[in-house]
């Protein structure tokens, strides 16, 4: 090897470098700008709950259990969307599904045998799923495994949901590892990512065999956060693609949260991440704090007894999602994705809640309440109940769904990658 040869790979290494130190300077600078800006509003401390408030939360959290467990198809093991019993679930159900198999192991609900027996069965159906280039069609049949008709899209931001949920389980159930891991592999999250952009594309449409038009995920307070940071924990997008991201920052009475926020789904877009990935002591759990205060001040400010928007379905039978939320429908299961930072108003919610007739014998609540004239959605979606339970056991348990997706090898690689992460990681997952 001549010496220049060897210059030239040390000039290279050096530019290299200098090149992911300034993407680390830029990504400090802004997320030190966007928490200033979050921080102008004071949060109280969280408060410990009473014994009989938490007895009151693993009772609701056991109630919740039995419903999604009731929402599973008993020969393939996949959950349907909801109560209501369609021919098609989704991948974002079918993680979420999974990852509340391992909050109802770790509170006790089930047996680790018995998890494992559920998930096992979950994970020889996902098996037998199409893919292209490890990813299944967002929707497919759950009798026949066969993609769904209904839509042909592959969605990463949903298959973000269903990879944290194979993270999870590979790292809590270590006999169904391999398995986890082999579909973990499978999937090329190279193929999303677009280097002229600099971000990710959102979706593959399998019908016309080409990226869906347009749709890239480029803002940081959406619920793709958790897919782009698998990319780059897998190595598949450089890190500097998290500074990109858009912080666009809006307010209500004064508290200012990253957007979207009502119009784009609520308080699931911005918590739903954090079921999996431990976001606390960051500027994006800061936003989703935030935008729950801002929530309960909505509430006093048009007289509502209860709080809690975000995505859902609606007694008129509407699915209230993107620019659709109503000011006089109430989702129970949103409040309880703020448990970390809020405990006592949570819990005081869901009794509020629970008064306006929502709560059901070994089901848990409703999906929805209109709390002007107390008509309620009679119906459980797998997500919604789900997130709610995830939630809790999170709180509760200093090991669970956070935990385990924290131990993850690719978890503990894209913390040190990304600078939200490393400047406050210390035991990430753990309470």
């Amino acid at each position: 090897m001549t010496r220049r040869f060897v210059s030239t790979l040390t000039a290279m290494s050096i530019a290299i470098a200098m090149t992911l130190l300034c993407a680390t300077l830029r990504a400090q600078s802004n997320d030190k700008e966007l928490a200033a800006i979050l921080e102008k509003h004071q949060l109280p401390a969280p408060a410990t709950l009473s014994g009989a408030d938490e007895k009151y939360l693993r009772d609701v959290a056991r109630d919740t259990w039995q419903c999604i467990a009731s929402l599973v198809d008993a020969k393939t093991g996949l959950p349907y969307d909801n109560s209501d019993r369609g021919e098609n679930t989704s991948v974002s159900n079918i993680g979420i599904y999974m990852s509340a198999v391992v909050a109802a192991r770790d509170l006790g609900f089930v047996t680790a045998d018995d998890a494992n027996r559920r998930l096992a069965k979950t994970l020889s159906s996902v098996e037998k799923l199409q893919t292209w280039h490890g990813f299944q069609q967002c929707w497919n049949s759950i009798a026949t495994l066969k993609p769904g008709d209904n839509d042909f899209a592959i969605s990463l931001l949903d298959t973000g949901n269903f990879a944290a949920a194979l993270m999870t389980v590979e790292a809590a159930a270590p006999l169904l590892a391999p398995r986890c891991r082999k579909l973990l592999d499978a999937m090329e999250w190279r193929w999303f990512y677009d280097a002229e952009r600099g971000l990710l594309r959102g979706g593959f449409d399998t019908k016309k065999n080409e990226f869906t038009a347009g749709w890239y995920l480029d803002a940081l307070g959406t619920d793709a956060r958790l897919c782009q940071f698998i990319a780059i924990a897998t190595n598949s997008a450089p890190p500097e693609m998290w500074d990109r991201l858009t912080r666009r920052v809006e307010e209500r009475y004064d508290i200012p949260y990253l957007w979207p926020g009502w119009q784009g789904g609520g308080l699931f877009m911005q918590y739903i991440n954090g079921l999996w990935l431990d976001e606390r002591n960051t500027p994006l759990r800061r936003s989703a704090d935030n935008f729950a205060a801002a929530q309960m001040r909505h509430a006093k400010e048009i007289g509502s007894p209860v709080w809690g928007w975000s995505a859902s379905a609606s007694p008129d039978g509407e699915y209230l999602g993107w620019g659709k939320i109503k000011d006089e429908v109430v989702t129970p299961h949103a409040c309880v994705l703020a448990i970390d930072r809020f405990p006592t108003e949570v819990v005081a919610n869901l009794r509020a809640l629970e008064s306006l007739n929502t709560r059901r014998p070994q089901m848990g609540f409703v999906d929805a309440v209109d709390w002007k004239n107390s008509r309620v959605a009679e119906q459980f979606l797998v997500l919604d109940q789900s997130m709610l339970l995830i939630s809790v056991a999170n709180y509760l348990e200093p090991k669970s769904v956070r935990f385990w997706f924290a131990h993850h090898e690719f978890s503990r690689g894209g913390r040190k990658n990304i600078a939200n992460f490393r400047t406050v990681d210390s035991r990430p997952g753990e309470r």
